[in-house]
């Protein structure tokens, strides 16, 4: 299968920078996943990041900061090749039918969520997964409503339909409107799920579903 796979920052590092054990467990499952597919593995920012950002906002012009904000994912692209032996891509041009590595911020105005998106394109991506720090797609932010419930299933159209609500991607899973408009516009089969166990994954590949599955 060609597959691409989205790592949240929010689960790869935390306020202090990478988290270290954690991203050996999805190591783990990247070294039996690569000599059975080709993949993709996208990764974001985290709390490191907005931390840092935070630090510097209103210090420098905006367009500034959206440079040291790539320049900072491109760290994160670093070791993570590093880490699961995989080339670090930098520039979305070269990627194509064949191309397998590690991809974060390519450019200011666009979201990690978009660049793998547009990964997912450009190879032709069977399955496109998005590791969360919840289970799936809500119906509601479920940090804040306990009524929230889990959407086991959605349509492309009924995806486009929830994210017009304004339902706070960055807090429950939902990709950005440049990555929905990617997938929907090829009809990538996508799962958003938690990426707590890494090892779910072999599950997903394997038909068992997790989190939401859409298409």
């Amino acid at each position: 299968m060609r597959l691409v796979i989205k790592i949240g920052g929010s689960l790869a590092f935390d306020a202090n920078g990478p988290r270290l054990a954690y991203l050996r467990r999805v190591g783990e499952v990247v070294a039996v996943l690569k000599k059975e597919h080709q993949l993709i593995v996208a990764v974001g920012g985290g709390q490191f990041i907005r931390k840092y950002l935070r630090n510097v906002k209103g210090k420098l012009p905006n367009r500034q900061i959206e440079w040291i904000f790539i320049e900072l994912l491109r760290a994160n692209v670093r070791l993570l090749s590093f880490m699961f032996g995989l080339k670090p891509i930098f520039d979305l041009n070269e990627v194509t039918k064949k191309t397998t590595g590690v991809v974060g911020g390519i450019r200011p105005g666009r979201s990690t969520d978009a660049n793998a998106a547009v990964c997912a394109e450009k190879i032709k991506a069977d399955l496109f997964i998005k590791l969360t720090n919840v289970e799936g797609i809500f119906t509601k932010d479920p940090k804040k409503y306990k009524s929230a419930r889990l959407i086991k299933k959605l349509s492309f159209g009924e995806l486009g339909k929830i994210a017009e609500k304004k339902t706070a991607p960055a807090q429950y899973g939902i990709l950005d409107p440049l990555a929905l408009a990617v997938i929907n516009r090829k009809k990538i089969k996508t799962v958003v799920m938690s990426g707590r166990n890494p090892k779910h994954l072999f599950d997903v590949l394997q038909g068992t579903p997790h989190g939401t599955v859409i298409g």
